[in-house]
């Protein structure tokens, strides 16, 4: 009968364990060897005297105040069920850990595997948009799970055969999480060609061309991933007009970099202000005839590239529409203006701009914080489109497919708290 811990690949299975002054060393079947420090070790105990389970949060047990420096373990052994299994010495005799087999290798500090986060694959106009059908992502957390992913590698996604009502429209975005609050008390909105009001105070209710862009700018933190479904699309010319456009901004920064590293370092370090004034926003709060008026006044300095502590981009954010004047030393804004003008051209540039119809009952999902969307210029009056719009967070989605993957691992949640991304990804895939 094969057991558990036979399932498991071998790069999860312990095959022997050694102590050393400093700490345990661990050869694993694969033939890979792990140090942990015996303090890392201690420190990381989840017993129920240091680690309460209900909460999944270090407790009142865990006093560091208390652990020695230089703890050293009297017993250490893999036990039957292939974890580690250490009793503590003087001053803590008799205190007992036990570590999960996976969950030390995915914390091993010397694995490079664990270092290389799963890469962005960075996409031009050639590139094909990863699809799903609606019911089967609404059905089956596989499918959400795999959905999610192409969101991380990819940052877009369409959702096929989607039912064109609001209702079903918001129960997509919930079954990753709670939609995200505008400064409108609606949260779903519709861009429809025929809202007259909309058109005096929106660029993208308007005609014309709709440049590629980040939507709220202005906002401290903008929208993580943004809805956008097709309710209707009746064009009698039947030739190009209101096409969706996205374009991958990780992409275009990478071209930056490689063409300009000046232009790449303006971008990165000097700020572009984007404003957002409202004066006359009215929204029924309810179905109640009455209506609230609300004002907005929103400022806010940007880079249009922002890169993490490890020089990689992490985000984008670029709106042309909601641009302020710069605040730039004198010296620099030629070139920063040059540097924007350029990163601009490469927006509408055809090489990297993907252009496509957004049919009725189709789902674009774009993550806001990387892929920037537009549409095709409007001309002819009788044109007819009506769009549903939502916004979702960008930790409610990071969050949602951190659960699904460890849900995919069957480990209890004592060992998935607080592993990283990419350590959940490879347990998720630890079995054979």
């Amino acid at each position: 009968m094969t057991t558990v811990l036979q399932q498991l690949k071998p790069a999860f299975r312990i095959e022997s364990v050694a102590t050393t002054e400093k700490g345990v060393n661990i050869t694993w079947q694969d033939g890979h060897d792990s140090f942990y420090h015996n303090l890392w070790l201690r420190d990381s105990c989840r017993c129920s005297q240091c680690f309460q389970r209900d909460t999944l949060s270090l407790n009142s047990g865990h006093d560091l105040l208390k652990i020695p420096l230089n703890p050293t373990p009297e017993a250490v052994k893999c036990d039957r069920t292939g974890n580690l299994d250490l009793v503590w010495g003087e001053p803590e005799t008799g205190h007992h850990s036990v570590f999960d087999a996976s969950w030390l290798r995915v914390h091993c500090q010397n694995d490079p595997v664990l270092k290389q986060d799963k890469k962005n694959h960075l996409w031009d106009a050639s590139v094909s948009i990863p699809r799903f059908d609606y019911h089967e992502v609404m059905e089956k957390d596989e499918l959400l799970l795999s959905f999610l992913n192409k969101m991380v590698v990819f940052g877009m996604a369409i959702v096929d055969n989607a039912p064109k009502d609001e209702e079903s429209f918001r129960e997509l975005i919930e079954r990753v999480g709670p939609l995200r609050q505008r400064y409108h008390p609606t949260n779903v909105f519709t861009m429809d060609r025929s809202n007259a009001k909309a058109q005096a105070i929106q660029h993208s209710y308007q005609v014309g061309r709709l440049r590629n862009h980040t939507d709220v700018t202005a906002y401290d933190i903008p929208t993580g991933l943004q809805f956008l479904e097709c309710a209707l699309y009746e064009n009698p010319d039947g030739d190009r007009q209101a096409y969706s456009t996205i374009v991958d901004g990780f992409k275009l920064a990478e071209v930056i970099k490689a063409e300009n590293p000046w232009f790449f370092e303006l971008l990165t370090t000097e700020n572009i202000p984007a404003g957002r004034k409202r004066m006359s926003v009215e929204e029924k709060l309810s179905q109640d005839e009455s209506a609230r008026k609300y004002e907005w006044d929103a400022y806010r300095h940007n880079h249009v590239i922002n890169l993490d502590e490890d020089g990689n981009v992490y985000q984008v954010k670029y709106n042309h529409n909601t641009r302020i004047p710069l605040e730039v030393s004198f010296d620099k804004i030629r070139d920063l203006l040059a540097a924007y003008r350029r990163f601009s051209e490469l927006l509408q540039d055809p090489q990297y701009n993907l252009e496509f119809l957004l049919a009725p009952g189709e789902v674009l999902v774009v993550n806001n914080w990387r892929v920037l969307h537009g549409r095709t210029g409007i001309w002819n009056p009788n044109l007819q489109r009506i769009l549903l719009g939502a916004y979702l967070e960008e930790e409610t989605f990071r969050c949602r497919r951190r659960i699904l993957l460890g849900d995919k691992t069957a480990m209890s949640g004592v060992w998935l708290m607080g592993c990283s991304d990419r350590a959940l990804e490879i347990l998720a895939d630890r079995h054979l």
